[in-house]
């Protein structure tokens, strides 16, 4: 276990930056290859196509927010497990989430092929797009079983603190969806199916590089033979916990599914713009809900390990650092936006360009109330509360879905549904920070 992180002891900003470095290119990466999709769709099937692509990604979102959940729910566990040093539990808890994930990723397959049209036509889909998203949608939902075992090495390399494995797994992932997309679109000419197929395969293959890394790095980890018998309290376990946790995630992509639904009613032009906006900004704000999600491993291991107080000191340590990242790279979007907005489109619009820079302003920039409210949630899940957390992404789906209702409904104002992000995090970031609080408080009193 000499790669993994001890955060049971040390000064937390440090132990947090030393965690957060390696798994924060690594998520960057994340985020480079699914713009990727973007890039290569935009750059060489154009402004229709990319609209296609884009009109599909909040339901893309939702689909891996379920995976991410279940996966968030086992490095949590497995970080409280490590804390205790019970690598029994750790082999345990890996193999019960597998057979949850499998069940999960095969509901979606079987069900995606007939449910992808209807989605999207009920988002208000345009029928210019609308073919080739129905495409690109049913092969997500056919390959849900790829970005499951891509999460859950993930998670586990997360949870026992090895953020830099993770960062390996990334990297091969990252590189295989740039070649093949490349390889399906440019060269093979599959069109936008070429690249939900590049992102699956990739998946998959980064899946396969992390198992044999698990295998020869962690053989304490290695599944036995008892290990492999469904433990229904330890299933049960990371059902509770997994379920909040995707549901909340959900709630949040389902803001964006009725954002996507919203910015439709603005036309085709509007939606290739949002796309590329969309693709920058979540560049932008990957580092600081980086930063905050090292909170969930950092305060399980010091919850495993019997040291509340310390969670109270790394949570200032995690704010101090998403409130200094996010000013910087708010400055970088608001200089470089446009630039940033050819990589999608070769010769983009004026129209295109003008919505891409509103959106970063108004949307993006305040990115530090992404990170707060993302801090305090993560602390949440780590201490076994993933339920207060949800209660906060109910608010801020709430907040999401009312303000881009009145903004594209009420007023067709783009300006108002661009407000719905900062608003929304805003009011999300209220109860898990008295929830926090609250929970502080009680368990660092003196008995």
């Amino acid at each position: 276990m000499a790669r993994s992180l001890d955060m049971t002891t040390g000064r937390p900003l440090p132990l947090l930056l030393r965690f957060t470095l390696p798994t924060l290119p690594g998520n960057l990466l994340h985020q480079a290859y699914s713009i990727t999709d973007s890039v290569v769709v935009g750059q060489f099937l154009g402004q229709t196509a990319l609209a296609s692509v884009g009109c599909t990604s909040p339901i893309v979102m939702l689909l891996a927010a379920l995976m991410i959940g279940i996966n968030l729910a086992v490095g949590i566990l497995i970080s409280q497990y490590f804390g205790r040093r019970d690598y029994n539990g750790i082999r345990r808890a890996m193999i019960n989430s597998l057979y949850l994930g499998l069940a999960i990723s095969l509901i979606l397959a079987v069900a995606g092929g007939s449910l992808a049209e209807p989605i999207l036509r009920w988002m208000g889909t345009p029928d210019g797009p609308l073919q080739n998203a129905v495409v690109y949608l049913r092969i997500n939902f056919v390959t849900a079983v790829c970005p499951l075992f891509y999460y859950l090495f993930s998670s586990i390399f997360r949870g026992m603190g090895d953020s830099r494995t993770a960062l390996y797994c990334l990297v091969v992932a990252a590189l295989g969806n740039v070649g093949l997309d490349v390889l399906f679109v440019a060269v093979f000419h599959w069109g936008v199916a070429g690249t939900a197929w590049a992102t699956a395969l990739a998946q998959a293959l980064s899946a396969v590089f992390a198992a044999i890394l698990l295998w020869r790095r962690f053989p304490e980890i290695r599944p036995r033979r008892g290990d492999w018998r469904l433990d229904r309290r330890l299933f049960g376990r990371i059902t509770g916990l997994a379920v909040p946790i995707a549901l909340q995630s959900a709630f949040n992509n389902l803001g964006n599914v009725i954002a996507q639904s919203g910015i439709n009613s603005f036309g085709e032009t509007v939606m290739a713009a949002y796309t590329a906006a969309g693709r920058i900004g979540s560049l932008a704000l990957m580092p600081v809900e980086t930063l905050a999600g090292s909170l969930s491993v950092y305060a399980g291991q010091n919850l495993g390990a019997g040291w509340p107080e310390r969670i109270r000191q790394g949570i200032r340590a995690a704010l101090v650092l998403c409130l200094g990242t996010s000013v910087v790279l708010g400055a970088g979007l608001l200089a470089g936006g446009g630039w940033l907005a050819r990589l999608f489109l070769t010769t983009p619009s004026p129209a295109v360009l003008a919505v891409v820079q509103r959106y970063l302003l108004i949307a993006a920039v305040p990115g530090f109330l992404d990170g707060f409210m993302q801090v305090y949630q993560q602390v949440l899940r780590g201490v076994n509360h993933p339920n207060q957390a949800l209660a906060g992404g109910i608010v801020q789906l709430a907040v999401r879905v009312l303000l881009v209702a009145i903004g594209a409904w009420g007023l067709h104002n783009l300006d108002v549904v661009w407000l719905a992000w900062p608003l929304a995090w805003a009011a999300g970031s209220v109860l898990p920070f008295w929830f926090c609080r609250r929970y502080l408080k009680a368990a660092t009193q003196v008995p």
